[in-house]
């Protein structure tokens, strides 16, 4: 997984980071983990939520609107009428 992630961020020096985690104690280090395994959990719940967000305006998109069965309200192609006759 290391390889796929790797594409991801070019720029990351796995060594360097293990150098700089060297100073640290067990403790610190295991905190560290925690948090990291916390961070990643709000960040995927926050993306369910806006997938969820996405995934029902989808579906609002998809729904016809319920303005087309009410009276007087212009159609597309009405409206593209009106834009070609002002062009003209």
């Amino acid at each position: 997984m290391s390889d796929n992630l790797q594409k991801y961020l070019p720029e990351y020096d796995p060594d360097e980071a293990r150098a700089r985690l060297t100073k640290f104690s067990k403790e610190d280090l295991i905190d560290m983990l925690v948090r990291a395994y916390m961070e990643k959990r709000v960040l995927a719940k926050m993306l369910d939520e806006r997938m969820n967000k996405l995934s029902r305006v989808e579906t609002i998109l998809e729904e016809p609107s319920s303005l087309l069965n009410m009276p007087d309200i212009p159609t597309v192609e009405d409206l593209r009428r009106m834009l070609d006759l002002n062009d003209e």
